[in-house]
Parts: structure tokens; C-alpha cells; sequence
């Protein structure tokens, strides 16, 4: 991906059958106050009009560059598919469902450019629902602006929701991770690696609608293997406390992966170990994600 001009920010943003929602993330994008960015979207072969949205943007502008995939991927393959900054400093991946406020990206690139010890720049969130309607905030999870790694890491490995995985992230520092791997929740892997190099800097103001809708994937799509399936049609299958090794193997590899101070890297270790015991005790023994329920009494979700 190359153009004349290489801007500051590239927006990544992979989607399938996203036509009840894509036109206004992509004029959320065309509106901030921030232009320098290129929008890249990959397509995963798309089976509703998702392509003819996308070719009438990209006719239109052209900071807009439309890719559509021979066949349907799987979503992180594809998600990892617009990871293409060519050597832009900084780098978003975009939701097809979510929406900006005009100043998200021109305050985002602001926090990245006064502080080189950011990883990510975001925004407190809204939750929107299916109409655009703003139902609620994400103000009771956990944020990530710690200068403690240690901290970061147990807040990352134990919140229930997070959008900071669609920050605006220092490109540099994304090559450094595995990117998005194939299983039910490499999301949260991926942003342990962001959060292992550095905390994320938030604005002031909610600037990041994430929304909740019937036709996402997490409220179809119910049984593990399909879920699978969905991330990537030629994973294996395997069951989920397979999964939940290799997220655990993932968490030790990266964190012996990437540089940090021994002691960080000790009391990290200590920190997924930790995770690990309670997480396996509690699939042992049938109690549902009880400290979870203790750290977040309020939440109605969880099992």
C-alpha cells in the first residue's frame, strides 16, 4: 500500500457483511479534525452490499483504499491484513460498527507526540446501541495509564470490557507484538503486548463510541468452535481449556519476548501466574469467573 503522500495516522479496518453500520463509522473517520490519515479496508468477501458502500467512499476520497479478499479469511487473519502502516508513525485499527467523535484522532496524536512513553492514546467510551444512541459508558472497567508495567498487566489480565485495543497505537511498537492470533479473546493477548511496552494515555472527553448490537459476532454466535470458526475457517478445533492454555502460553512467550527490566519481568510473571491458578480453579470447580464478580460486583454479564 503506497501513495504519493505518507501520512501521519493509517486506519486499518477490516469487516464482513457490515452494511447496517459502516457508513457511519466511515464518516465518523472522514470527519475528524485530524486529516492526515489513510483508511485501508479489507473486506472479507463480503455477501451483502458492504462492497458497493465501500467502493462509492473510496471513489469519492482518496485517502480511501478498498481491498476485498478473494474468500472470507477469518477475522483476525483479515484484521491483521490492514496492519500495512507503511512507515506511518502511528496506526488505528477501526470497527465497522464503532464511531469517533470529530476530535478523537487530533487528541489521540496530540497525547502520542507529547509523551514517547505511550504505547496507545484513546478515550474514555461511550457504549452506543444499534441506532447510534449513546446507553451507557465504560467509566466501571479498568484503565491502563499506570506507569507500573505490573499494574497494567493485572488490570489488562482481569477487566471484563477494554476498547483500548481500537486506540491509536505507536507503530513501532505494534511490530514488536504477535499481532492478532487465531482464538476467542487474542484481542486481550494483543493488548497485554502493547501494555508490556508501555501505558496508554487518555483524553479528557469520551471521543470513542463502541457499539453494542444484535448482529455482532459474541451475540450470534454461541458455542466455542463456531466462535473459532469465525476468527479464523482453518483453525483447528479444540476445546476450550486448550484455548485457554495457549492464551497462557501466548502471555508467557511474549512477555520473555519482549524487552523489559528483570525485576518487571519477575513480578509480570508472578501476576499470570496468579490468573492462571484462579482461572483454572475456577473452570475446575464450575464457580464462574468468581473474582471477576469480586472486582466488579455491579456487572450483570458474567457467568
Amino acid at each position: 500500500m503506497s501513495t504519493n503522500h505518507q501520512p501521519r495516522v493509517v486506519i486499518g479496518m477490516p469487516v464482513y457483511n457490515g452494511e447496517n453500520y459502516i457508513r457511519d463509522a466511515i464518516d465518523s473517520i472522514l470527519a475528524q479534525t485530524f486529516t492526515d490519515f489513510r483508511l485501508l479496508i479489507s473486506d472479507n468477501a463480503s455477501t451483502d452490499s458492504t462492497e458497493d458502500i465501500c467502493r462509492e467512499y473510496a471513489s469519492k476520497d482518496n485517502r480511501i483504499i478498498y481491498h476485498r479478499q478473494e474468500k472470507n479469511i477469518g477475522a483476525a487473519p483479515n484484521c491483521n491484513y490492514v496492519f500495512q502502516p507503511d512507515g506511518a508513525p502511528y496506526f488505528k485499527w477501526a470497527a465497522h460498527d464503532d464511531v469517533l467523535e470529530p476530535d478523537y484522532l487530533l487528541r489521540c496524536v496530540e497525547l502520542l507526540d507529547r509523551d514517547p512513553s505511550l504505547a496507545i492514546a484513546h478515550s474514555p467510551s461511550f457504549d452506543i446501541d444499534n441506532y447510534g444512541n449513546k446507553v451507557g459508558t465504560y467509566d466501571d472497567d479498568f484503565q491502563f495509564d499506570s506507569p507500573n508495567v505490573g499494574e497494567r498487566v493485572w488490570r489488562i489480565l482481569w477487566t471484563i470490557h477494554f476498547t483500548d485495543f481500537w486506540g491509536l497505537m505507536r507503530t513501532d511498537f505494534i511490530t514488536k507484538t504477535s499481532l492478532n492470533a487465531s482464538y476467542v479473546g487474542s484481542d486481550r493477548n494483543f493488548t497485554y503486548e502493547m501494555l508490556l511496552q508501555g501505558p496508554v494515555g487518555y483524553t479528557n472527553d469520551r471521543l470513542f463510541c463502541r457499539r453494542s448490537h444484535p448482529e455482532s459476532y459474541m451475540a450470534k454466535i454461541e458455542d466455542h468452535y463456531s466462535r473459532l470458526k469465525w476468527y479464523d475457517p482453518e483453525v483447528k478445533k479444540i476445546s476450550e481449556p486448550v484455548t485457554g492454555l495457549i492464551k497462557v502460553r501466548d502471555y508467557l512467550s511474549s512477555l520473555f519476548k519482549i524487552p523489559m527490566a528483570l525485576s518487571d519481568r519477575f513480578v509480570c510473571l508472578g501476576i499470570i501466574l496468579e490468573w492462571t491458578v484462579r482461572r483454572s480453579i475456577e473452570m475446575q470447580t464450575g464457580s464462574g469467573e468468581l473474582y471477576r464478580k469480586k472486582l466488579f460486583p455491579k456487572a450483570t454479564h458474567l457467568n
